[in-house]
């Protein structure tokens, strides 16, 4: 009797607990939150970010859109229609073009670790718009076999890459579809100056094989063996670096923070600011130092980083072979700059490399009369690195906005067309008179080849 007592008591105990539990319902699970990211980094880069935060925060699911920078910028000046909630970028023009347009949102993060201190260089806007995560610095990538087949010096400054033995083996991509390489013009512009700037890139760029329309072409090209040479933002060749595969960064150097910041528009703030507290954290900075990444992190007690692959960046650094960045002074010609960069460099690269490649020939076999050749070449060089805009115009705004070059770009403006006919057509009539010289020079070569 008591048995059957105790087990109907028990019986009730466990037809209660089930009771609740039926009325309880199943557990409720904390709710999906999302979070949408606006990236010019490559998958390769952002994937180790994007696992690490979803493991740290399960119940946000990240979605990443990956433009190249000026792709980007058009999606945001569109309205940010999508209403993406970071942009995460290492283009420091962009960044500055987008806080001038009021594209971005004022933050607060704070860091748990002292940043690096170099050479007055804010790697932070001060004002709160976007945050420095990583360094970055631009220079030359080579293929140390392609070299040595050709028979190739390894280049040890920009000037070197001047030289025409290096003619046909060098690659570039175009500024207008990268803000990286953007970034390598403006480092001519702003260390040589205006004028010295471009002479530098055009006499450069008679040694080009190709100007790519992808950044990432370039370090492709180097490590296929299709060019030996070629110009790119660090993190690209670092992450790719050999024994045949090497970089170099140009002196003096002009490090620039890779940043991020928090999109207006965007649906998500919490969840983009939770991802930016992380990426801004020392668990964060040390996910730069993986190997297929090899960025250079602003925590001061990571770097230099041990065993990382990151060239003579730490030595430039340290004996302050650097210049600060005057990113305002390239946001506000950055239109400009890209579209000279195209129309004299970009679209013309078929019509200039025979004149270049003709040039060196009559150097070749000039050597006997090497007073004439000089005169000659001086006169050549002089037509092929003329600009049709001045040191003075590239600083002017009121010029630039005569131009229809605003800061979205906008080429449909009558002024921005009848200044871009007048630019091809002092391009084409300089192009025309080094022909015309050198056509005037082989027949004088020819005739001579022929006296007995």
């Amino acid at each position: 009797m008591g048995h059957a007592y105790r087990f109907s008591g028990y019986a009730l105990f466990w037809w209660a607990c089930l009771l609740l539990v039926l009325l309880a319902g199943p557990a409720a699970a904390e709710p999906t939150r999302n979070l949408t990211i606006l990236t010019s980094f490559p998958p390769r880069f952002y994937t180790p970010f994007v696992e690490q935060f979803e493991h740290l925060y399960p119940s946000i699911q990240v979605s990443v859109l990956n433009k190249k920078t000026t792709a980007a910028l058009d999606e945001i000046h569109r309205g940010n229609t999508r209403n993406l909630d970071i942009f995460w970028s290492s283009s420091a023009d962009a960044f500055d073009l987008l806080k001038s347009e009021q594209a971005l949102e004022k933050t607060a993060h704070r860091r748990d670790f002292p940043l690096l201190s170099i050479n007055n260089i804010k790697l932070d806007d001060p004002d709160g718009f976007f945050y420095g995560f990583a360094l970055s610095g631009v220079g030359w990538m080579w293929n140390n076999q392609y070299l040595r087949k050709e028979g190739l010096p390894i280049p040890q400054s920009w000037g070197d890459l001047t030289r025409p033995i290096y003619y046909g083996h060098l690659a570039m991509s175009t500024p207008a579809r990268s803000g990286t390489t953007h970034m390598i013009v403006e480092n001519f512009l702003q260390e040589l100056g205006w004028e010295k700037g471009w002479q530098q890139l055009l006499l450069m760029s008679g040694n080009f094989a190709t100007v790519t329309a992808r950044s990432f072409s370039v370090p492709e090209g180097i490590s296929s063996g299709r060019f030996g040479i070629g110009l790119v933002i660090d993190f690209l060749a670092l992450a790719r670096q050999s024994d045949n595969i090497r970089f170099r960064y140009g002196e003096p150097v002009f490090p620039v923070p890779a940043s991020i910041a928090r999109l207006k528009g965007g649906h998500d703030e919490r969840e983009a600011d939770l991802f930016m507290d992380f990426i801004l954290s020392l668990d964060g900075q040390r996910i730069l130092l993986q190997p297929d990444i090899s960025r250079l992190p602003v925590a001061k007690e990571l770097f230099p980083p041990a065993g990382a692959r990151t060239s003579n960046l730490q030595e430039l650094l340290g004996h302050q072979q650097v210049r600060a960045y005057a990113v305002t002074l390239s946001r506000q010609r950055y239109h400009l700059v890209n579209e000279l960069f195209d129309r004299m460099i970009t679209f013309k690269l078929r019509e200039r490399r025979p004149l270049w490649r003709r040039l060196i020939e009559l150097e070749k076999n000039w050597q006997r009369d090497h007073q004439q050749l000089q005169s000659l070449k001086q006169k050549v060089i002089a037509l092929l690195v003329a600009l049709p805009v001045s040191a003075a115009q590239s600083r002017d705004p009121v010029f630039i906005a005569r131009l229809g070059l605003d800061l979205s770009g906008d080429s449909s403006q009558p002024d921005h067309r009848a200044t871009i006919h007048r630019w091809d057509a002092f391009i084409e009539q300089n192009l025309a008179q080094a022909k015309e010289l050198l056509d005037q020079a082989e027949n004088t070569s020819r005739q001579r080849a022929d006296r007995p």
